[in-house]
């Protein structure tokens, strides 16, 4: 999962915003263009004790777990994280997904994001899954 934390430092821009589990940013009040929202990224590790979340569990993870929550629209995307284990000391390697989710910032939004999180976390054994919030503007 330090894949996950890796990944999310080289995504993002510089600065920082604080970020709480139940309560992402509202959204920003003034957008040149589009909507105010808020964008959520979620960093899904695919390594597991015993190997890797197959393709096929992926995707009935997807199905099941999220599509239900985020009717509206979202994407993923594919990515690697590296990151250096003291335990080890060598640099390790893994494969990772990003969800991508623009939405309303409101309670109801969050909550689905936390039930994804603890779904992946408990179905694939993992320590954690990242997930970012920032302002954004959107237009559709």
């Amino acid at each position: 999962m330090r894949v996950a934390l890796l990944a999310a430092a080289l995504a993002l821009p510089t600065g920082c915003i604080s970020v709480s589990e139940t309560s992402p940013p509202a959204p920003s009040a003034r957008c040149a263009v589009g909507e105010p929202m808020v964008e959520t990224m979620l960093f899904l590790g695919m390594a597991r004790p015993g190997g890797e979340v197959s393709e096929t569990e992926f995707a009935h993870f997807i199905e099941a777990e999220v599509t239900p929550r985020w009717k509206e629209g979202y994407t993923i995307l594919q990515g690697r994280g590296l990151w250096y284990s003291e335990q080890r000391r060598i640099t390790e390697s893994e494969a990772s997904r990003v969800l991508v989710r623009f939405h309303d910032g409101g309670q109801a939004a969050s909550s689905d994001i936390e039930a994804i999180r603890a779904a992946y976390i408990r179905n694939f054994t993992q320590d954690a899954v990242l997930r970012t919030d920032r302002p954004a503007c959107a237009d559709f």
